[in-house]
C-alpha cells in the first residue's frame, strides 16, 4: 500500500497547486492509468466494507431475534411454572370433590317400648329399678365440657344406680377441691358415690358408681369395703333430706320394701389381685340381686393383651359371677364396657376382612364372650339381644376420629349380662328384667349410655 499511496499524494499536491493558480495541466497517460487503478482499488475496498457491514448487520439481527424469542419463551415458561402449582392444586381439589360421596347412613331400627314404669307402679304396685351404664372416656373432660350431663341423665330417666367406666381418675382427683367433683357427682341429686381408681397407671381405666340414697343407707357399702375405698366414698356428705330425688322416709315405695333398694355391701375386687389393680370393678350386693360395674380390658391395638383378656380375665370373671350367684342365692348382673362386638348386628360393617385383627372384634374375644353366656347350657343372657333379637343399627360406640357417629357406623360394646332366671316371668321370684336400650343422642364421649330396667314386685 505504500507504493500506491505515494503517487496519489503527489498528484493531489500537484492538482491543488494547479487549482490554486487556475492552471490545470492535462495528466499524462501514466498518471491516468495509476489514477484509474487507484479508483478501482478504492471502489473495491468500499464495496468490501459495504458487504462486510451488511453481513455484520444480517448476523446481528437474527441474534437479537433469537434472544427476543428466547426471552419470550422464558417469560411464558416462568409464568406457566408460577401458575402450575395453583392449577395443580385446583385440579386436585376438583378431582377430590368429584370422588367425595355422601356417607351411607346405617339405619337404626325403631324399637317398641316394652315396659312402662308408671303403669306398673299404678296397676301392680311394682317398682322399676333402673341402672344406667356409660363409658365417659375421662370424667374430668366431661365435668369441664358438660357439667350437668350426669344430673340431667339421672333425673330425666329416674336412675337408681348410675355407673361409669374409664373415669381416668386418681384417688387424689376425687378429693381435689379444684376439680369440684363433690358438687358434680350427683350429691345434690341424692346419690352416694363409690370410686375405684387405677393404681398402676395415671389417667387410665377406673370405675364409678352412684347409688340413689334411701332412708337407712347412709353407710351402705362402707362396712365391708377396703378402708381406703371407704374413705373416698365417705368423702361426700350423705344428707338424705337435701336430696332432690324420689327418696322417701317411708319403709315402702309403692308396694316395695325400701330396704330392697339399699345395697348391703359394695366391694372392689373379683378375688384376683392381678385384676384388681386397674380399678375395673365395683360390685354392689342388693338384697334381691347383685350387680357388677365393669370395664373389661381392651386387647390393645396390636392385640398385646388378647391372651390376658380371653384366657385370664374372662375366665376369672365368670368364676366370680358364678360363685357370687351360688353364695348369695340371688340373680347376678354384670355390665359396662365389655369391649367386644359379639354378633353380626353388633357391628356396622360385620365381615370386613380387617376386623379379624381389631380389638373387640377378634374371633377369640367373641368365642370367649359366647362361652360365658353358654355356661351350664346358657345360664347368662345378653339382655338387649334377648329382648330385641333382630334389632339392627343399635350401637353404643362410634369412632370419633373417623367421624362415624353421624352416619351411625358403630359397634355395640356395652352390655347387661343377666342371670337367665331374670327372664323367667312365670315364676314367683320378685325381680325381672323388663327392658334395655341405648341413649344414642347423649354426647360427651365416644360411647353412649345404656340402660336396664328391672321390675321389683311387691
Amino acid at each position: 500500500m505504500t507504493n500506491d499511496d505515494e503517487p496519489r499524494r503527489s498528484t493531489r499536491r500537484k492538482v491543488t497547486t494547479d487549482a490554486t493558480t487556475n492552471e490545470t495541466s492535462p495528466p499524462t497517460k501514466k498518471v491516468k492509468r495509476k489514477i484509474k487503478v487507484k479508483r478501482k482499488i478504492a471502489k473495491k475496498t468500499s464495496d468490501d466494507d459495504s458487504i462486510s457491514s451488511t453481513e455484520s448487520t444480517t448476523k446481528k439481527t437474527p441474534t437479537k431475534k433469537k434472544k427476543t424469542v428466547k426471552s419470550d419463551e422464558e417469560s411464558v415458561s416462568s409464568t406457566t411454572s408460577s401458575k402450575s402449582p395453583t392449577k395443580k392444586r385446583a385440579a386436585a381439589k376438583k378431582k377430590t370433590t368429584k370422588k367425595v360421596e355422601p356417607q351411607r347412613i346405617t339405619d337404626r331400627d325403631e324399637l317398641e317400648k316394652l315396659w312402662d314404669a308408671d303403669t306398673a307402679l299404678e296397676e301392680k304396685g311394682s317398682y322399676t329399678f333402673k341402672i344406667l351404664s356409660w363409658n365417659v372416656a375421662g370424667m374430668r373432660a366431661l365435668v369441664r365440657k358438660q357439667p350437668e350431663a350426669l344430673a340431667k341423665l339421672a333425673m330425666d330417666h329416674q336412675i337408681d344406680v348410675l355407673c361409669l367406666q374409664e373415669s381416668k381418675l386418681q384417688e387424689e382427683h376425687v378429693t381435689d377441691p379444684k376439680l369440684k367433683l363433690k358438687g358434680f357427682v350427683l350429691e345434690n341429686e341424692g346419690y352416694d358415690s363409690h370410686w375405684n381408681c387405677c393404681k398402676t397407671k395415671k389417667g387410665y381405666s377406673g370405675t364409678v358408681a352412684f347409688i340413689k340414697k334411701r332412708e337407712g343407707n347412709d353407710d351402705a357399702g362402707e362396712k365391708k369395703s377396703k378402708k381406703k375405698q371407704a374413705t373416698i366414698g365417705s368423702f361426700f356428705a350423705k344428707n338424705v333430706t337435701s336430696a332432690k330425688s324420689t327418696s322417701t322416709s317411708n319403709d315402702v315405695i309403692g308396694g316395695i320394701d325400701v330396704q330392697n333398694l339399699i345395697p348391703e355391701n359394695v366391694s372392689f375386687s373379683i378375688g384376683n389381685e392381678k385384676h384388681d389393680q386397674e380399678g375395673r370393678i365395683i360390685c354392689m350386693d342388693f338384697p334381691l340381686f347383685s350387680i357388677v360395674n365393669l370395664y373389661v380390658p381392651n386387647s390393645g391395638q396390636k392385640l398385646e393383651r388378647l391372651d390376658y383378656r380371653t384366657e385370664e380375665w374372662d375366665m376369672d370373671l365368670l368364676k366370680f359371677m358364678q360363685n357370687k350367684e351360688k353364695e348369695r342365692g340371688v340373680p347376678v348382673i354384670w355390665f359396662g364396657d365389655l369391649n367386644v362386638a359379639h354378633k353380626e348386628y353388633d357391628c356396622w360393617n360385620f365381615g370386613a376382612k380387617h376386623l379379624a385383627k381389631q380389638a373387640g372384634l377378634t374371633q377369640q374375644e367373641r368365642d370367649s364372650f359366647q362361652s360365658q353366656l353358654d355356661t351350664n347350657g346358657g345360664d347368662y343372657v345378653d339382655a338387649f339381644r334377648h329382648l330385641y333379637p333382630e334389632a339392627k343399627g343399635h350401637y353404643s360406640y362410634w369412632s370419633q376420629r373417623a367421624g362415624n357417629r353421624a352416619p351411625n357406623k358403630g359397634l355395640r360394646l356395652d352390655y347387661f349380662i343377666c342371670s337367665k332366671s331374670l327372664f323367667e316371668y312365670d315364676t314367683d321370684q320378685k325381680v325381672f328384667v323388663r327392658d334395655s336400650y341405648m341413649i344414642p343422642e347423649q354426647e360427651g364421649s365416644d360411647h353412649c349410655p345404656v340402660v336396664l330396667e328391672m321390675e321389683i314386685r311387691k
